[in-house]
């Protein structure tokens, strides 16, 4: 136990000595977060809280298109653009600026939209009639494919941008689609005497009103909450891999100790090493759970003052430091074994910064692993920052207690201590070939 604490003690005067080296490894980890979860904010939101011009070209002029044109105008997320220079926006005009990267996204509607339309409600409402037995019918006549809304976008324009564009314009043509069939339908049971506008807007408000499409955030006690933003997603995971890469000090640490002659030192005390070993893990265990602290109270104090919102630690707050202590423990281990395995920094170094990026990219810090292929989702559950960033998601998102994270913490205490078992082997075996 002396051993073990004076390895602790001894670390400490060499870590304090190097000041730059204690600053970079908080400082470029709280850049990262900063950077990241700015550079991330936008897309995160996927453009709701967004305004954008949207270029129309209407070649109908019917009711179809006013109630499209009135809806987009209305919301909150689209500015409408019907004409240039006091000219009507025409097809090719739309699709030039487009092409320009002026704008971003426009919608053609087709001659003969409304009579489609009418056309197609016309038919469902006779069906209806038929099946009520009314015995009144509305005209109509043979489909025609053609005359569907045209939607473009500028060809930069990413798949994220583009499906929550077309998610929030199939709703303004649906709901005028569905004004259409009712006006039929109240026309064919004879109630198109009542107040047009009534009928139109206070009856189809009424009718949809409750059927609606409505996000809320859940957790264990059902409340609702608003801490889902950018920061409760970037701030842990960027955490979590700044953490992991304490393999890089702690693997050129334990080379540079081979080569100045301390670790033979050591080797001159009977079973000493085990002791230097556990010592070294448990220090930067605890600089690792020092700077997951850190890293949350930037999240906490430091995103609102770049107009970001502020980290919620979720109900059970105390429960994040086990998290972190496991996850410290797991990264410290991982250090411990890459510069026990290879012979040289040149070696160790490389090896230990590209690994943790490749389980960074397999454990969902880059992108989430539902996106990844079934096979891929399966490798994903060996990355200890797989573990590490869903048991924290547990606790900050979904608002779980600490037995919700008990598998994440000893999965990491398992590969921890696995890999530092490994090391303690590879040592004894590179000691008994020096003798």
């Amino acid at each position: 136990m002396r051993k073990t604490l004076a390895t602790i003690i001894k670390e400490w005067i060499l870590f304090r000595r190097d000041l730059a080296g204690l600053l970079l490894l908080f400082i470029m980890p709280a850049i990262l977060i900063i950077v990241m979860a700015l550079v991330q904010d936008a897309p995160f939101r996927d453009y709701q809280e967004l305004r954008f011009d949207l270029l129309l070209a209407d070649n109908d002029h019917g009711s179809l298109a006013g109630q499209i044109k009135d809806g987009l105008k209305q919301s909150k997320n689209f500015h409408v653009i019907d004409s240039i220079d006091g000219q009507p926006l025409s097809d090719q005009k739309l699709k030039t600026l487009l092409m320009q990267g002026k704008y971003k996204v426009g919608i053609v509607i087709p001659k003969g939209a409304t009579a489609e339309v009418v056309n197609s409600a016309n038919t469902i409402a006779n069906n209806l009639s038929k099946k009520l037995g009314l015995g009144s019918t509305l005209p109509v006549r043979e489909h025609r494919n053609d005359a569907y809304i045209r939607m473009y976008f500028d060809p930069v324009s990413k798949p994220t941008f583009r499906t929550s564009i077309n998610y929030a314009l199939d709703k303004y043509i649906t709901y005028a689609c569905s004004n259409e069939l009712v006006k039929r339908v109240s026309k064919l049971s004879r109630m198109s005497n009542e107040d047009s506008s009534t009928t139109d807007d206070e009856s189809m408000a009424k009718v949809f009103d409750g059927v609606g499409l409505k996000e809320e955030a859940l957790n264990d006690k059902g409340a609702y909450t608003h801490h889902m933003n950018s920061v409760q997603h970037n701030v842990p995971a960027w955490a979590i891999f700044g953490i992991f890469f304490i393999v890089v000090p702690i693997g050129g640490h334990i080379i540079r100790e081979r080569e100045e002659g301390s670790a033979l030192r050591i080797e001159l005390i009977p079973r000493a090493h085990i002791s230097v070993a556990l010592g070294k893990i448990l220090f930067y265990t605890m600089v690792c759970v020092v700077q997951f602290a850190v890293m949350c109270s930037i999240g906490i104090w430091v995103m609102p003052l770049i107009q970001l919102p502020a980290l919620h630690l979720g109900l059970h707050p105390m429960a994040l430091i086990p998290m972190a202590f496991a996850i410290g423990f797991a990264a410290t281990s991982y250090g411990y074994f890459v510069g026990t395995i290879f012979k040289t920094t040149n070696q160790a170094l490389p090896f230990g910064a590209i690994s943790i990026v490749i389980f960074s990219a397999m454990g969902g810090i880059w992108v989430p692993i539902e996106l990844l292929s079934p096979a891929m989702q399966k490798v994903a559950l060996l990355s200890p920052l797989h573990w590490a960033l869903d048991g924290v998601h547990e606790l900050i998102l979904r608002n779980g207690s600490f037995a919700d994270i008990v598998q994440h913490i000893v999965f990491l205490l398992c590969f921890g201590t696995c890999l530092w078992l490994v090391s303690i082997y590879k040592y004894n075996k590179r000691g008994h070939s020096i003798q």
